[in-house]
């Protein structure tokens, strides 16, 4: 069973370069014409496009889009109220005009340009001509090209998370009408002005997605397209929405609850169905005749009477009696199994009367005084609720809150005491609580590039031409097989090798004659690794704030009059937390953080403090965590070192050079975790 539709769109038509100029609508008027026919002139300030039009049948409508038009007139809705046509609205969208002609019924209508004038004649037959119309050459609207009709390019289904079917129609422009309506149990899409591809005219079976749809079928007619939707029988509801030129319709399953909610709200009527039909009946007859189904008691009011003549089929009983009351301009009021039924001016008029009698019998009760405790809530905040303009307490009445013990102090009448205490039982009730568990984590990447050659000399003794290949001088010594290497001095050798541990060395070494030749080449790419710098936990109640806060403070000077002072300047990392819990047991945190830090010292030697703050509102849900980050802080660093001469020299002066670029980049990330106490039950 089909419930409910929303149609919208969610983005602005975009006009087409085919669209003449802006022309604005600048004067409207209307004749009768002979054989119950009208004429509607609509004049322009430039001649006016071809506009694209359709009719609805139910409700009888004509509907026209004019493009690139605007609605100058300064109103929207035009009385006519002659021929077939009652009212006429003018729906300015971005980029378009529509005009929708509002009809009594169904019926033909022609329309033509005339210089700046756009004529619409309503009503069967040849087009009549009215005495003061243009005798200027006129363009018809079937004159538009063919080739500017709107094409069905693609219709796909698509099954989404939670056994929603969803239906795309993509259309090669924006321009054609949409009408979605519903025919028994199916759904049918009327795309107006455009056309269908025989490829696409056919049914898709979708029943085996497990979706509210079973199958879809696609049909042209004429210059229109038809698509049908069949659900199947258990019940959904459904929402079509258009974004540029393409059409989507969710079909998304519900509950039986769900879906007798929608039906009410739809159709709010829920009695049993009748069918009455009678010529010039008393009044009261009907009414004794729709108690006796109801099974309600009768009481009406003399004043009540005069015959009604009425045909229902088919009605539900209580659409029935609305009826028949609204004939008669009567009204109904029902108390417990009793319904009473007088004219609404009567009931009124009773009503405002006891109102009055009641405010006299009030303003003249004696005063009583009571004490309530408060257990939960605080007595002045429910003393300032409770006793303000539109509070409970009458005009003679006070309420005083007693902070030591919590407690109210009531005078007023009994009626309005009761009311007091019975607000308070729903008001004074515990608070429920969040843990909120919060991680302030230091992330530092360090990007540490350290290049470097070292250069050793040695002698080796045996005559010998060797290479040794090792990971370090000392591997080289070994990996020689013991040959006897003369150290030369240190003063000789250049280290400029990376030092930084877990660098990977490689080293190569030669031996020619008396003289060793090894170096080693160096490299590192060291990332830094998260750090947790906090970890701290708290409880507040529901929406009550709390904050995190952990720093320290910062001495300086201040000089006034000739004295100097000390002051401290707090420089903190804080977190503010306020939460919400919402019905379904989810939260909404309002977040607020702050990071403080040592900024430049100035000229008079205070120091600057950089602050950094961030203030958020999410909704997670319970014991969900949320990440918060985007604060850094960059250190950028260049060495070189190099021996003198050797390292200016061009090309090979890198294998005498130590270079160490150092990029250390630090992003605070703070991880907050929120947690619903729940309130625990003991049974004894």
């Amino acid at each position: 069973m089909v419930l409910t539709c929303l149609v919208f769109t969610l983005s602005s038509i975009t006009l087409s370069n085919k669209v003449q100029a802006d022309a604005t609508i600048t004067d409207t008027s209307f004749v009768a014409l002979p054989g119950n026919k009208m004429e509607l002139r609509i004049d322009f300030d430039a001649p006016p496009p071809i506009p694209r039009s359709y009719m609805i049948e139910n409700p009888a409508r004509v509907v026209l889009d004019l493009w690139g038009v605007k609605n100058g007139l300064g109103t929207k809705n035009l009385d006519i109220k002659s021929g077939q046509v009652d009212s006429v609205n003018l729906a300015e969208v971005k980029g378009r005009v529509r005009l929708i002609a509002n009809l009594y019924e169904a019926t033909e209508y022609d329309a033509y340009i005339e210089e700046n004038s756009l004529f619409i004649v309503f009503g069967s037959g040849t087009v009549a001509r009215s005495s003061d119309a243009s005798v200027s050459p006129k363009k018809t609207l079937t004159a538009q090209a063919a080739s500017a009709r709107t094409t069905i390019q693609s219709i796909d289904f698509r099954r989404i998370e939670g056994d929603l079917g969803r239906i795309l129609i993509t259309l090669t422009d924006s321009k054609a009408g949409v009408d979605i309506v519903e025919e028994g149990s199916n759904v049918i899409v009327n795309l107006i002005g455009a056309q269908i591809p025989a490829d696409l005219e056919q049914r898709i079976d979708v029943q085996d997605f497990s979706t509210p749809i079973t199958f879809i079928d696609a049909m042209g007619n004429g210059n229109n397209t038809s698509i049908l939707i069949k659900p199947s029988a258990q019940p959904y509801d459904y929402l079509a929405y258009q974004s540029e030129n393409q059409l989507v319709i969710d079909f998304k399953p519900i509950t039986d609850a769900e879906a007798d909610q929608l039906q009410r709200e739809k159709f709010p009527y829920t009695g049993e169905k009748l069918s009455l039909n009678f010529q010039d009946i008393d009044i009261r007859s009907v009414l004794q005749i729709i108690a006796d189904v109801t099974d309600l008691n009768l009481v009406v009011s003399d004043t009540v009477g005069g015959n009604i003549t009425l045909r229902l089929k088919n009605v539900p009983w209580d659409q029935a009696l609305e009826l028949v009351l609204k004939t008669k301009s009567l009204d109904k009021r029902v108390i417990g199994n009793v319904m009473m039924v007088a004219p609404a001016s009567e009931i009124a008029e009773r009503e405002r009367f006891e109102l009055e009698t009641n405010k006299q019998v009030a303003e003249l009760a004696p005063l009583n005084t009571l004490f309530l405790q408060v257990n939960y809530a605080k007595a002045a905040e429910i003393a300032a609720l409770l006793s303000s303009e539109q509070g409970m307490l009458s005009e003679r009445g006070s309420m005083k809150p007693d902070p030591r013990t919590n407690m109210l102090l009531i005078q007023d009448t009994d009626r309005n005491i009761a009311k007091v205490r019975r607000a308070l039982k729903k008001l004074d009730v515990p608070v429920r609580q969040v843990m909120i568990e919060a991680r302030i984590v230091t992330v530092s990447t360090d990007a540490t590039k350290d290049l470097g050659v070292q250069w050793s000399l040695g002698g080796v003794n045996d005559g010998s031409n060797r290479v040794v290949i090792g990971s370090g001088m000392d591997d080289v010594r070994r990996a020689g097989g013991g040959l006897p290497i003369t150290e030369i001095p240190t003063t000789l050798n250049v280290d400029l090798g990376a030092t930084t541990t877990g660098a990977s060395n490689f080293a190569i070494g030669f031996g020619n004659n008396d003289l060793f030749l090894g170096f080693q080449i160096s490299a590192l790419e060291a990332d830094g690794q998260a750090e947790v710098i906090s970890q701290p936990k708290i409880i507040t109640a529901n929406g009550k704030q709390a904050r995190i806060q952990s720093g320290n403070e910062i001495p300086f000077q201040t000089v006034e009059d000739g004295e100097v002072s000390i002051e401290f300047k707090d420089v903190v990392l804080s977190l503010d937390v306020t939460p919400q819990i919402t019905p379904d047991n989810r939260l909404i945190l309002d977040l607020k953080v702050n990071q403080d830090s040592v900024g430049e010292t100035l000229p008079n030697g205070e120091v600057g403090i950089d602050t950094n703050e961030l203030e958020t509102q999410v909704l997670v849900d319970n014991g969900e965590t949320v990440v918060l980050g985007g604060v850094f802080k960059n250190e950028t660093s260049r060495s070189l070192a190099k021996t003198p001469f050797f390292g200016d020299l061009p090309i090979v002066g890198n294998l005498f050079r130590h270079t160490l670029n150092k990029d250390n980049k630090v992003e605070l990330l703070i991880f907050i975790t929120p947690k619903i106490i729940e309130e625990s039950v003991t049974a004894r």
